[in-house]
């Protein structure tokens, strides 16, 4: 769940892992959204400035709550720097339309310290715009509150670029777990495990693995998989292919796509996956038709809601055989806090102050605990005491890394979108499938629309 469509649920993918009645409803409250707390007539005044109305604290939580929040939490921090005199928090808008927000506010010469924003934009545009200002030494001294493995989501050519304050996706694979039970499945299963559950399933009338196909944003998400472990340094890689040092049908993408393939072949992912939406991928589970599906964490809620005959729990994509790499899942930090490039010097250090101060636990949970996170990227804030949250924090968010959609183009991931489709439904071959995207990144540049201009 990339930023394509569905916030991983795709809703889209900008708001990955949000409910669309959510993000209305925060849609709605823009008036109360960025105006000021003051404490005095004098002093600093602090500018947060957000692309979408997404962009404050707790944005799964309905207007009402994340006023409450950002009242409370600027209020106790005007208390303990008096030499800040207000905050103001500007977020507004689809998140769609963030950059040109960002945009048409950096032309005019709005004035804006903070940048509240998703790790989405930050990797994708905001940097190679030069929006904002790096802050890798800055953060030093409050960076012990700060879970390591969060701040990748931020971090751009080895440069941190914003503090993750927000709670932490990954992705999984969701299962039957009385199913798997009953039919002798081990758990959780390797990918031999897996291949030889297969007549057990059919045998039982179910489909083994069915995904939201005809949703094609979301296919992706098994790239992300396949291609860390044929490359084993996907990002690396990624961002080597996009300087074009390397081309996005060197042999690592080329295995990415044909491992892809290999899960129809084994009969494990259901060719029928390609004419099957969100909802109907989540009622085939729901009601017992599919024994798996591979989402992410954004799925939970569903699950939660619909699923009433069985139990269900999660384990990891596994790790294929005689790939070099290991195995890694897509998510990360969803939301942080930057400086803006064209923050004044005299307010760099309120602003990191303010940054500091959403960093302390005690902070952090006011507007962390409301949405009842699995996992968090601010330490001593716990995720829910649930046994699929724990399984996450213990097997799958310790191999998170960035989806590398936060990265591509926004053509290669169209054209990785398609390529996987054409895979799976054996209309191209995984050769074909890398020569696509490459020749659709080629064209990119050839056209002087990448590298991205200011």
């Amino acid at each position: 769940m990339p930023f394509s469509q569905p916030v991983h649920a795709r809703i889209p993918k900008n708001t990955r892992g949000r409910s669309a009645v959510r993000v209305l409803a925060v849609a709605l409250s823009l008036s109360a959204a960025f105006m000021p707390v003051s404490a005095s007539a004098d002093g600093v005044t602090l500018k947060v400035f957000g692309g979408s109305s997404l962009d404050v604290l707790a944005p799964r939580e309905t207007p009402e709550v994340q006023t409450k929040i950002r009242d409370e939490i600027i209020a106790g921090f005007l208390k303990e720097h008096p030499e800040v005199s207000a905050v103001e928090w500007d977020a507004q808008g689809p998140q769609s339309g963030s950059l040109q927000r960002m945009m048409t506010a950096k032309l005019s010469g709005q004035e804006m310290d903070l940048i509240a924003c998703s790790a989405y934009w930050v990797n994708g545009a905001y940097v190679r715009r030069g929006l904002l200002r790096p802050i890798t030494d800055e953060i030093q001294p409050f960076a012990g509150n700060i879970d390591p493995a969060s701040l990748g989501a931020f971090d751009v050519n080895g440069k941190v670029y914003g503090v993750p304050i927000t709670s932490l996706s990954t992705s999984t694979i969701f299962y039957n777990v009385d199913l798997f039970k009953k039919l002798g499945i081990p758990t959780p299963p390797t990918y031999a495990d897996l291949k030889s559950a297969v007549p057990k399933l059919q045998e039982a009338g179910v489909i083994p693995l069915l995904h939201q196909g005809s949703n094609s944003v979301m296919w992706p998400m098994w790239y992300f998989e396949t291609f860390s472990q044929a490359s084993g340094d996907p990002v690396g890689v990624t961002q080597a292919q996009l300087e074009s040092k390397e081309g996005f049908d060197n042999a690592a993408s080329v295995e990415a796509f044909r491992l892809i393939k290999q899960w129809v072949d084994d009969g494990i992912l259901s060719k029928d996956s390609l004419s099957v939406d969100m909802e109907g991928m989540r009622a085939a589970f729901a009601s017992g038709k599919s024994a798996m599906y591979y989402g992410g964490t954004w799925e939970v809620p569903s699950l939660k809601e619909n699923v009433k005959g069985f139990s269900w729990g999660v384990f990891p994509f596994p790790k294929m055989d005689g790939t070099p790499g290991d195995a890694k899942h897509g998510g990360g930090a969803d939301n942080g806090m930057c400086l803006s490039a064209s923050i004044p010097e005299e307010k760099v250090k309120p602003a990191l102050d303010f940054v500091a101060y959403l960093t302390k636990p005690e902070v952090a949970k006011i507007y962390l605990d409301a949405e009842q996170p699995i996992a968090t990227s601010i330490k001593g804030v716990d995720g829910v005491d649930e046994q699929y949250a724990k399984d996450l924090r213990a097997t799958a968010f310790p191999n998170t890394i960035k989806f590398l959609d936060w990265i591509w183009p926004s053509e290669v991931t169209t054209a990785v979108a398609s390529g996987i489709a054409g895979v799976v439904g054996g209309t191209a071959t995984p050769e074909e499938a890398a020569q696509s995207v490459q020749a659709t990144f080629k064209s990119l540049v050839d056209e002087g629309n990448w590298p991205p201009k200011d």
